[in-house]
């Protein structure tokens, strides 16, 4: 952005003004014809099927062990996985449920420090030492309490084996209100990423404990750990088998697939290594396993495609190869059993005759009938019975509350570095890389805007329209998170008769830039969900790529159009990420007025969290920095109208004043020009 340190750059960053134009129709013509092309689920698709093709296996076992090592080490980081095994256990135990052979013991159990997980532990009658199995739940009502996570349980503890079923971080009576089902994943499981955690890093630290404390059972026999779940709960089983050498067979049931088709596929946040695609594959993390026992479990009937038997054999055939290779081929096997998406009895024949072998040294390892599974009424399988629970059941939402504030206190202790090691840290942080256009396609003016095409180097398409100011050379970049169409006409036709060019875009993933198959997967998913996910496996968080397209806009204003004077207005979710190309910038002088914007990543309120799309979140970021710091590095004054929180509550006057203080004390911190915040409308 060279051209633009000579150019005095006016930005307004202005968010939902008073009216809405949901639902109406945009005046704006569309700048491509016909029907448009999903540029977004073809970007992907083709960027994860070359990120695919780069993981392959080492072929000498020497070159193994060096590999899964790093791998390890590489999962642990971008995981951010915080296992601590000296932590006392905590073990409080609230009650008991007397079954057929075997007492259930309804638990909780401290997984990292001052935070409980709610558990039940299936202990069979006799004095053991007997072999002992984490079981890990999906995204079924009830968590671990649900009938299909009490079948496999019953299954295992009624032939001998000790059962721990854990409730999954933000599941089951870890929700938000006691009492409450409450879906962990979307935007309240992807905030864990703004303080520095991950959701699968959190649930992979609560089952590596899981197995701390069977290890500690004087009835348990710590060389015989086993792991299985279904689903989500599978995809759990697959990482702490990988993760951890202490469970000596594993059984992930319908969750083994590829990393490349959960790309554009519908699929949890916690499911989610960032990064992760880039270096690796799923056979990857199926490897780490071996020489270990893994029997993979995928269902005839399947619906998820990420989860479906052809997806799995691509993994299990490269996975099998390392078997081999390692002398272990008879560690590992397969079974596609009928019907669908399930934890079903047959797969449970299929789970007891593998851990008979592997567990107890029993049988060849061929299906075992099981024996007969009489479900408990879940309430009397609740650790905190009537909502009644420990403050020490940490939620998502107080779980990110004290991270977040632990974070910017030692912000606002610590001496921050300087701009150009800021900008630096975040180009880092963000994978950044600055976008060149390849080429500007014109075409036929429409009504009274002029069409153009902007082919980047990374492959994208920027759909534009813009109209000539009335005179001069003043411009008005218009940006929407929800695409040009979202931007409020009458606001629009303001700019026109005020005498300023006009230009408007869409960002990657919006209006013409937009996926409709993204949507459709989403369902009731917040916007951006499958799409944020879907990037964020191959280390591209939509922050970067909006603030890297913004930054290009900019810079076509002046070099295509002869802007001297450029005003952006990017709403809601965008005009963060005109914050972050701002900051990235090297613009000496800089004016923000930023409106309905999300002014800090600290999480308030569960409630409301919806309130912004996917498209927000970064992982790490409240370890670099806030909001404010993006702000403060504009160098300049800025005019902020309705600030809000992360979940859309406007600050009050006296928080809007601690904030504008915020923003200048930290100017002066990181050695920036001065600068000055004014407030346009304050909340009492």
């Amino acid at each position: 952005m060279n051209s633009l340190m000579k150019t005095f750059v006016w930005v307004i960053l202005a968010g939902q003004l008073p009216f809405s134009t949901h639902g109406q129709d945009s005046p704006l013509p569309h700048v491509f014809e016909g029907e448009p092309a999903d540029y977004p689920a073809m970007q992907l698709r083709l960027d994860a099927a070359k990120a695919a093709q780069r993981q392959q296996l080492p072929r000498t076992a020497a070159d193994w062990k060096v590999h899964a090592s790093r791998l390890k080490s590489r999962i642990a980081e971008d995981l951010a996985l915080s296992y601590q095994p000296d932590l006392p256990l905590d073990i409080r135990e609230t009650g008991t449920v007397q079954g057929d052979g075997f007492t259930v013991r309804n638990i909780s159990f401290q997984t990292q420090p001052g935070v409980l997980a709610t558990a039940n532990l299936y202990v069979p009658s006799g004095n053991g030492p007997f072999p002992a199995v984490v079981i890990t739940h999906g995204h079924w009502p009830d968590g671990r309490r649900a009938p299909l996570f009490q079948a496999v349980a019953q299954t295992l503890v009624r032939s001998g084996y000790v059962c721990l079923n854990i409730d999954a971080w933000g599941a089951g009576e870890r929700g938000t209100l006691p009492g409450q089902q409450e879906y962990h994943g979307a935007n309240l499981g992807a905030s864990l990423m703004n303080v520095g955690h991950t959701l699968m890093g959190l649930q992979l630290a609560d089952n590596m404990r899981g197995i701390d404390l069977l290890a500690s059972l004087p009835y348990v026999d710590s060389t015989r750990i086993g792991a299985t779940g279904a689903s989500g709960g599978g995809n759990q089983t697959m990482w702490l088998a990988a993760m951890d050498d202490r469970v000596k067979a594993a059984m992930p049931v319908v969750s083994v697939g590829t990393f490349q088709s959960y790309i554009m596929n519908s699929n949890c946040i916690c499911e989610l290594l960032p990064t992760g695609l880039t270096y690796t594959e799923e056979a990857g993390i199926l490897a780490l396993v071996a020489p270990r026992a893994l029997k993979i479990i995928s269902a005839v009937e399947e619906k998820n495609p990420s989860f479906m038997p052809q997806q799995m054999l691509i993994s299990y055939r490269q996975v099998k190869s390392l078997y081999r290779m390692l002398g272990a081929a008879d560690h590992i096997a397969y079974h596609i059993a009928a019907g669908g998406h399930d934890y079903s009895a047959e797969m449970r024949e299929h789970l007891l005759g593998w851990f008979d072998l592997y567990l107890k040294g029993e049988g060849t390892g061929a299906p075992k009938e099981t024996p007969a599974v009489v479900p408990i009424e879940v309430s009397l399988l609740a650790t905190y019975p009537e909502g009644k629970r420990d403050d020490a059941v940490a939620t998502t939402e107080r779980f990110c509350q004290q991270e977040g504030q632990r974070l910017k206190a030692g912000e606002a202790d610590a001496q921050l570095p300087r701009l150009a090691v800021l900008r630096e840290a975040l180009r880092q942080l963000l994978h950044f890389r600055p976008l060149t256009a390849t080429r500007v396609t014109d075409y036929s003016p429409k009504e009274e805007w002029q069409r153009m095409a902007v082919e980047t180097d990374a492959g994208g398409i920027i759909p534009v329209l813009y109209t000539r100011p009335k005179e001069g050379n003043r411009y008005t970049l218009l940006l929407h998170g929800s695409g040009k169409d979202s931007i409020p006409p009458m606001r629009i036709q303001q700019l026109l008769d005020e005498g300023y060019g006009v230009m408007v875009a869409d960002l990657w993933g919006t209006g013409e830039q937009g996926s409709d198959e993204a949507q459709r997967v989403d369902g009731a998913l917040p916007p951006f969900h499958t799409i944020a996910r879907s990037a964020l496996w191959l280390g591209k968080p939509i922050m970067a790529t909006w603030a890297a397209e913004t930054q290009l806009l900019l810079q076509l204003c002046i070099d295509q159009l002869g802007a001297t004077d450029v005003h952006i207005e990017a709403y809601r979710d965008a005009a963060l990420a005109a914050s972050y190309a701002l900051a990235l910038s090297e613009v000496p002088r800089v004016e923000f007025r930023l409106t309905d914007f999300p002014s800090s990543y600290l999480f308030d309120s569960r409630e409301g969290i919806e309130y912004y799309s996917m498209a927000v979140h970064v992982p790490r970021i409240l370890q670099w920095g806030d909001v404010p710091l993006l702000l403060a590095m504009s160098g300049t004054k800025l005019i902020l109208d309705g600030a809000k929180t992360l979940s859309g509550r406007p600050l009050n006057r006296s928080e809007c004043l601690n904030y504008q203080q915020e923003i200048e004390n930290i100017a002066v911190r990181i050695g920036g020009p001065p600068i000055t915040v004014q407030f346009t409308d304050i909340t009492q």
